[in-house]
Formats: C-alpha cells, sequence, structure tokens
C-alpha cells in the first residue's frame, strides 16, 4: 500500500514541481496539498494522510506552529520538514516541536523518499539531515 503523503509548501511552483516527482514513485500517494499552515492544519484532520511533507515559512502560519497544532489533534502523525533554511538552530526548533525528519529543498528524490518511509514506519532520529543532490545534481530545488 502507497504512503499518503500531504504536501504543504506556499511557493505554487515547488509545490506542483514536488508533487509532480511524488506521484511518479509508486510507493507514494499524494493524498493532498496545502499552500499554507491554516490549510495544512484542516487537510492533515480531514485528508487522513500517512504523512505530512512540510515547509517551514509560510505567510500564514509557519511550518512549527503548523506541526504543533496537527500534532495536538494527531499526536502520532509524521511531520518531515523540507526546507530552504539550512540554520542548525531552526532544524533543532523542529525537532523539539515533533518534527521527523528535517530536510534541504535540495535533496535528491530518492534521498526525500528514503526518509518519508523512515518517518512513516517511525524512525526516531533520521540520519539523512541534509543528504546529497543527485547524481546530476538536480536536487528538487532545480527541477
Amino acid at each position: 500500500m502507497a504512503l499518503r503523503v500531504l504536501v504543504v509548501d506556499d511557493h505554487p511552483a515547488f509545490r506542483r514541481a514536488l508533487t509532480s516527482a511524488l506521484r511518479m514513485v509508486d510507493s507514494i500517494e499524494v493524498a493532498g496539498e496545502a499552500g499554507g499552515g491554516l490549510a495544512a492544519t484542516t487537510q492533515a484532520e480531514s485528508l487522513d494522510p500517512d504523512l505530512v511533507l512540510m515547509d517551514l515559512s509560510m505567510p500564514d502560519r509557519d511550518g512549527i506552529e503548523a506541526m504543533r497544532r496537527i500534532h495536538s489533534k494527531r499526536p502520532d502523525l509524521p511531520v518531515v520538514i523540507l526546507t530552504a533554511h539550512a540554520d542548525p538552530g531552526v532544524e533543532k526548533e523542529a525537532r523539539a516541536a515533533g518534527a521527523s525528519g528535517f530536510l534541504a529543498k535540495g535533496v535528491a528524490l530518492e534521498d526525500l523518499v528514503l526518509v518519508l518511509h523512515e518517518a512513516a514506519e517511525g524512525a526516531s532520529e533520521i540520519a539523512a539531515t541534509h543528504p546529497r543532490t543527485s547524481a546530476g545534481g538536480r536536487g528538487l530545488d532545480r527541477a
């Protein structure tokens, strides 16, 4: 059975590219998309995804606050952060708020899929914090 993922990012072009890439992966089903933290909170409840893949910086509600609200209703729902912020302090804050993983937007699709499955399986500490870009140098931010 495919892993149902809710994709949350406020940049429509990036969100479309990401969901298109994820739809090409047999083991992933895109359960839905949200353009901000408020919609993410609502859709995490209504769509019943297996995992949320979320950006941090969003205008209506940042990813950390959205994750806290999601976890207040669904404490066991894994949330993986996919962000342009490489600051270790931001990563520490996200993990303290309950993030199952923290990835840079330049991550290779293969590494992203691996982390999503590890998070869904309950891995407590995902080692691939800032994984490599793909062999061709085309990470998700260059798709």
